[in-house]
């Protein structure tokens, strides 16, 4: 309060320097605010000047007269002055008046972080989450990313690298710190919260690790950082031991987890596209070449739900970046350099050095030695790595299966191999990117052992630009950045510790071997992306999604639980002409589709992609309820932003010269069959019409002419659909139609008749393939275009059928 008399007596009263909003005002009989006005008769005030301390004089404000009325009014102390006092007039009774004075309202954002328990409650060696949350107090928007770190306390662990909030929030984990980015605005009022995936220790068992805090780095504007370190949070409960529900299988000799246990929707999706989730290309040791340097390592990684423990994985990575280890592998990403597909400029060749330097000789999984390719004494550990997709490789890039490096030393080329083979190559893997836009996966092709290395984690995705894709993104035609998502399909088992679970028994063949290789391998567990039954939170827009299968033998048939159709614009070698519209999808091993779900009209809904293709395909058991006809679940549920959400272009695929290689006129007649090996085993092998069953050992009799067409023709003399792949080369499919045949001398045909009529392929598939469904009692044509010399293979992509011999050598002339 400034104090006077009726008279305005000076008084000398400290003021801040700075401007501020100021009320004043004089009553009677009553305490208010600062004053107390202790005199109970009439009062009043007249008109008062302020005096300031550089001699100005703020006024006269209020009125002549102000006889019992309260009078208010407000005024500003410049910049630069203090008031020293006021003048004016005022009853004697009236003993002070009261100067309130109030800061200018700032404006900024102020952020509090806080913490509640994990869930689930902890318990040893499982995963669970603990809630952090952000909330800005203050009265403006942040404009900068959010950094929250924590330091984990002694005995909890969490991954190196994960995202939260539909990618809102990145996470990386060094030397037990995390360190979270939030790239939104965060609002005034507004509260984010990340859960933080943290796992206990084995060691903490009975224990209370502790305690946990977390900060949040100041931003911009914000003056108040009293709340920015969260109060510590105590465990409420100590770490308990891990429980989980086993199940027997006559086909396993060690209990699994059982399926129904896990639940579902519980972890969301990692995009595999995210920046954060792709390798950095080294552009400087080989100018006009991007190079990449990728070992393998075993590590844990959660592919369960909270509750669960970790999985044990070989993971392909950077060692100058030990945070690119994961399942499944980062994404490289490059650029066509094919004529008319790269106007930008932007296409450069990559190399891929690929190195084994795991420790240890035991495989994660049980390996049968009584096959082709794992029966002479090589090493558990071994590995080789394929390109698949890639177009005009030299057969020392490819991965032919027999030159196989290993930590130990060994290699491929010191155990029995074809004549020809490929030799084992040291050097860095060339990729030219002479093709179309499309997505190429990189996973193992070890003779013998295939199938354990990719079940294990050794694959990931190469993604090819050109520059009539990039147009159609530029043009916002094509869904891009957070809207566009692959999705790899895989199913696994498990045991009850979190590890891989893969089958090692075959009591249906008395005598089989222990461990012993199974026909085709089924799992419970869908995974997408790595995590089981995944959820992915979108807007109600269109989405591209970029579909592998990267399963050992289940084919999937594909649909979204509220029936709604959605686009295939693309398959393994690039666009089809047009988008083509379907409510169903059936995707083989190794084949890829490029989709589009518009999810513009769903907003709220939560649909499920599900699955409904029989074990084995076409003519095998039903998926069951509530496991495998479940994948992942899109939630209809983030705000719509302002990103464009056009129409697909009518037309997709770019204008090129047409290919000008000459056609061979005679098809080529190739056989899929079924015999036994040695221990009464059924035998997938491929072989020609004419001379019926060969193995991988026998001499090649697919030899085609580099840059020719040739046609295929795929008699599947089987039960069962094969997905069938050629390296070093591309193709379209022609049709398929019913036949029949006499079974001759070591399963040739003879008397081939066709009582039904060809079918075109489905339209969904009528683009440049790598891989085609072979349905039995069907032949399949297939245009080829051979692009390169060399010895290649072709083989089934069931990948139990391609280790157990269902794979053939090819020497491109």
């Amino acid at each position: 309060s400034v104090h006077g008399g009726g008279g305005g007596d000076l008084n000398t009263v400290s003021w801040p320097a700075d401007e501020y909003l100021v009320r004043v005002w004089g009553t009677y009989g009553a305490t208010y605010r600062i004053s107390l006005l202790d005199k109970i008769s009439p009062s009043y005030v007249g008109q008062i000047s302020f005096l300031t301390n550089t001699g100005r004089v703020l006024g006269p404000y209020g009125q002549a007269l102000g006889f019992m009325n309260l009078n208010r009014f407000d005024f500003s102390v410049p910049a630069g002055n203090q008031i020293a006092g006021f003048t004016g007039r005022a009853s004697s009774f009236l003993n002070a008046i009261g100067v309130i004075y109030t800061p200018r309202p700032t404006t900024a954002p102020d952020l509090a972080v806080s913490l509640a328990q994990p869930s689930p409650a902890l318990t040893a060696t499982a995963l669970s989450e603990l809630p952090v949350a952000v909330t800005n107090q203050g009265n403006q928007a942040t404009n900068t990313p959010l950094t929250l770190t924590m330091k984990l306390p002694s005995g909890i662990v969490s991954p190196a690298k994960f995202a939260r909030n539909a990618e809102a929030w990145v996470c990386l984990n060094a030397a037990n710190t995390i360190t979270c980015t939030y790239k939104q605005s965060l609002a005034m009022g507004d509260t984010t919260v990340v859960r933080l995936p943290i796992t206990p220790t084995a060691q903490t068992l009975n224990t209370a690790p502790g305690p946990f805090v977390a900060n949040v780095a100041v931003v911009s504007g914000e003056t108040n950082t009293a709340n920015n370190t969260s109060p510590a949070l105590a465990l409420a409960a100590t770490v308990q031991a891990l429980n989980l529900t086993s199940i027997a299988d006559p086909n396993y000799s060690q209990p699994l987890l059982h399926p129904v246990t896990i639940p579902k929707y519980a972890l969301p999706l990692p995009n595999a596209f995210a920046a954060y989730f792709q390798h950095t290309p080294d552009t400087k040791s080989i100018p006009g070449t991007d190079s990449y340097n990728l070992d393998i390592k075993q590590i844990n990684t959660h592919i369960l739900p909270p509750g669960f423990p970790a999985t044990p994985v070989y993971a392909y990575g950077d060692p100058a970046r030990p945070d690119t280890f994961s399942y499944p592998a980062h994404t490289i990403k490059a650029n066509s350099t094919a004529a008319g597909l790269n106007t930008l400029g932007l296409g450069k060749p990559v190399k891929v050095s690929f190195k084994d330097t795991r420790t240890g000789v035991k495989h994660l999984l049980p390996v049968d030695s009584s096959i082709h390719g794992a029966m002479a004494g090589e090493p558990e550990i071994r590995s080789i790595a394929h390109l698949h997709g890639i177009q005009y490789i030299n057969q020392n890039s490819d991965g032919y299966p027999e030159a196989w490096i290993s930590p130990s030393g060994k290699n491929g080329g010191q155990f029995n191999v074809t004549s020809p083979t490929v030799p084992v190559n040291l050097n860095p893997n060339d990729y030219g990117n002479n093709q179309e836009a499309t997505l190429l996966w990189f996973h193992d092709h070890t003779l013998g052992i295939t199938r354990l290395n990719v079940y294990a984690g050794l694959a990931g995705l190469y993604l090819l630009r050109d520059s009539n894709e990039q147009a159609m993104i530029d043009a916002n035609n094509l869904p891009n950045g957070a809207y566009e998502i692959p999705l790899v399909l895989q199913d696994r088992m498990f045991h009850p510790d979190g590890t891989l679970a893969y089958p090692d028994l075959n009591p249906a063949v008395p005598g089989s071997p222990n461990p012993t290789l199974m026909p085709e391998f089924f799992g419970n567990v869908m995974v997408v992306n790595g995590v089981a039954w995944p959820f992915l939170e979108v807007e109600p827009r269109r989405y591209r999604f970029r579909v592998l299968n990267g399963s050992g033998s289940r084919f999937y048939n594909l649909t979204l639980s509220n029936n709604a159709s959605f686009e295939v614009l693309g398959t393994e070698g690039g666009f089809l002409d047009a988008p083509a519209a379907v409510t169903s999808l059936t995707i083989a091993p190794a084949e890829r589709y490029d989709i589009v779900v518009d999810f513009s009209a769903m907003g709220g809904q939560s649909i499920n992609l599900a699955n409904s293709a029989n074990i084995p395909f076409p003519g095998g058991a039903a998926v069951t309820p509530n496991l495998d006809d479940q994948i992942m679940q899109f939630r209809v549920n983030q705000p719509l932003s302002a990103s464009p959400n056009n129409p697909l272009p009518g037309a997709l695929r770019a204008t090129l010269p047409p290919e000008s290689n000459p056609v061979i006129a005679t098809p080529r007649q190739v056989l899929l069959a079924e015999t036994t090996d040695n221990n009464g085993r059924i035998l997938p092998i491929l072989g020609t019409v004419a001379n019926g069953l060969l193995g991988w050992m026998d001499t090649v009799t697919e030899s085609p002419t580099a840059e020719t067409f040739e046609t295929w023709e795929i008699f599947n003399d089987t039960m069962d659909s094969h997905p069938i792949h050629l390296h070093g080369g591309h193709f379209k499919i022609l049709s398929r139609e019913p036949f029949t045949a006499t079974v001759g001398i070591n399963h040739s045909l003879l008397d081939i008749q066709y009582p039904g009529v060809a079918a075109t392929p489905a339209a969904y598939e009528q683009s440049w393939k790598d891989t085609v469904i072979t349905y039995p009692g069907e032949v399949t044509r297939i245009q080829v275009d051979f692009e390169s010399a060399g010895l290649f293979v072709w083989h089934c992509h069931i990948l139990e059928h391609e280790d157990h011999d269902m794979m053939r050598p090819m020497l491109v002339q």
